[in-house]
C-alpha cells in the first residue's frame, strides 16, 4: 500500500486545529453566569428557593404569584414572560446549600428570591455570589447577609437590629423607664436584646432584669414561671421578649401566672397566630412589630390588599407581601436595566431611592440592607393583631 505524503496530511491538522481553537473559546465563553448575562430571548426566570412544604400556611406563594400575574399582564420584561420556578429548601443548611449552586448551574435562572430562615439563606447568599446570581431576601434578618461585601445580594425587609433598635424607641415613646429583657439563647434573639438594650440606654430607659432561655424546646413553663416568681421584687414597668412562636406564648402566659402584669413588647418572629393560639387571653395586649398590617392606611396597602381578597377570597398576610414586593422589585429593576443580565440589575437596584411597595419605600445602601423606614406596629385584641397606630411622637432619629 503506498503511503500519502506527509504534506497532504497538513491541511487536516490545520483544519483539526482550527476547530478545537473555536470549542475551546466557545468552552471558555459558555459559564452559566455568562450565558445568563448574554439571555435575551426566551421567559426571564426568577427562581424562589422556600420550605414550601414546611409552611403551608404562610401566604408567600399567592403574593408571588399574583404579582408575576401583574408583571406579565402589563408587558412582561421588555416583552418577556416572567415566570418563577419554585425550589423546596426543606428549611436546612444542607438543602439550602445545594439549591443554591444548582440554580447557580442553571443558565435560565436570572435571580431568585429566598430563603425563609437566615441560617439557611447566609450561606446560600455564598454560592449565589459566587455564580454572579442576585438575591432578593424578604424574610432573613441577620446581619451576616449583608456583612461580607457582596454585590448582588439585597435583604428586603428589616435586620434584628433595626427591629431591635425600633422596639426601643417605641418602649421610651411611651413612657417606660425601667425594661425587663427575656430572650432566647441564640443568634435571633441575642441580637434583638443587644441593640434593644444599647438604644433604651441611649435613651435613657434602664435595663431591669436580663434573662436568657434555650430556642430548642428545653425551656419548659416551669422554667419561665420560676424566672417571673425570682423577679417579683424587680421594678420593671415592661417586659421586652426576644423570642419566637410557640415559645414566646408560653413565656407570656406564665408570666400573667407569676402576677407580672406589665405591658409586653415583643418581636416580629411573634407576629403569627400561634401566639394567641399558645397563649391565649394572657397575650392579649402584646405589641409585635411587622412589615405588614391590612389596616396600615397607605395607599399601596389598600390596593393590594384589594386585589389580593378578589383573587383568593382571603386577606393577605405579611408573607404575602413580602413575596408580592420582592417579585415587583425584581421586575422594576430588569424593566430599567433593559435587561435580565444580574449584574445590570443589581445596578439598578443600588441606585433605586424610595421606590413604593407593599412593605413600604424600597432604598438600599451600599451593602443591599434597607435604609430606614417605620416599622409597622400591632397589638394583641380579642384573639386578632390590630393595627397600631404611633399616637405618640417617636424619638428622633438614630444618630
Amino acid at each position: 500500500m503506498s503511503q500519502r505524503p506527509a504534506r497532504s496530511r497538513r491541511p487536516a491538522a490545520a483544519l483539526l486545529a482550527a476547530v478545537a481553537s473555536v470549542l475551546g473559546a466557545a468552552c471558555r465563553t459558555s459559564s452559566p453566569a455568562e450565558q445568563r448575562a448574554a439571555r435575551t430571548t426566551g421567559d426571564v426566570v426568577i427562581a424562589v428557593a422556600w420550605p414550601w412544604a414546611a409552611h403551608p400556611e404562610i401566604r408567600f406563594g399567592q403574593g408571588l404569584d399574583m404579582a408575576a400575574a401583574e408583571v406579565n399582564a402589563s408587558g412582561g420584561i421588555g416583552g418577556r414572560r416572567l415566570r418563577l420556578s419554585r425550589v423546596d429548601d426543606r428549611e436546612s443548611v444542607d438543602s439550602g446549600r445545594l439549591v443554591a449552586q444548582r440554580l447557580g448551574n442553571d443558565p435560565e435562572v436570572a435571580a431568585v428570591i429566598g430563603h425563609l430562615q437566615s441560617y439557611v439563606t447566609v450561606p446560600a447568599a455564598a454560592a449565589y455570589d459566587e455564580a454572579g446570581l442576585v438575591l432578593v431576601s424578604p424574610t432573613a434578618s441577620d446581619p451576616e447577609l449583608t456583612s461580607h461585601a457582596y454585590t448582588r445580594v439585597f435583604r428586603a425587609t428589616f435586620t434584628n437590629r433595626t427591629v431591635g433598635r425600633h422596639m426601643a424607641e417605641y418602649a421610651a415613646a411611651h413612657g417606660y423607664r425601667r425594661v425587663a429583657i427575656y430572650y432566647t439563647r441564640d443568634d435571633y434573639g441575642r441580637g434583638l436584646s443587644n441593640a434593644f438594650e444599647e438604644r433604651a440606654n441611649e435613651l435613657g430607659v434602664t435595663t431591669a432584669a436580663r434573662q436568657s432561655y434555650d430556642p430548642g424546646g428545653q425551656s419548659t413553663k416551669q422554667t419561665f414561671l420560676s424566672t417571673f416568681e425570682a423577679w417579683h421584687d424587680v421594678d420593671f414597668d415592661a417586659l421586652f421578649v426576644a423570642g419566637e412562636v410557640p415559645s414566646a406564648g408560653t413565656l407570656i402566659a406564665q408570666a400573667r401566672k407569676a402576677g407580672i402584669a406589665v405591658p409586653v413588647i415583643g418581636v416580629d418572629a411573634m407576629s403569627s397566630p400561634e401566639l394567641m393560639s399558645v397563649g391565649g387571653r394572657d397575650v392579649e395586649g402584646t405589641v409585635v412589630p411587622t412589615v405588614f398590617h391590612v389596616s396600615e392606611p397607605r395607599t399601596e396597602v389598600r390596593r393590594f390588599t384589594a386585589a389580593f381578597v378578589r383573587r383568593y377570597a382571603t386577606e393577605p398576610d405579611a408573607g404575602s407581601a413580602l413575596g408580592y414586593d420582592a417579585v415587583w422589585l425584581l421586575a422594576r429593576a430588569m424593566r430599567q436595566a433593559h435587561s435580565s443580565d444580574p449584574a445590570a440589575v443589581a445596578r439598578v437596584l443600588h441606585a433605586l431611592k424610595g421606590i413604593p411597595g407593599v412593605t413600604g419605600a424600597f432604598s438600599f445602601d451600599s451593602t443591599g440592607d434597607l435604609e430606614d423606614r417605620p416599622l409597622v406596629k400591632t397589638v394583641v385584641q380579642n384573639g386578632q393583631f390590630v393595627y397600631l397606630p404611633d399616637t405618640r411622637q417617636l424619638v428622633a432619629a438614630r444618630p
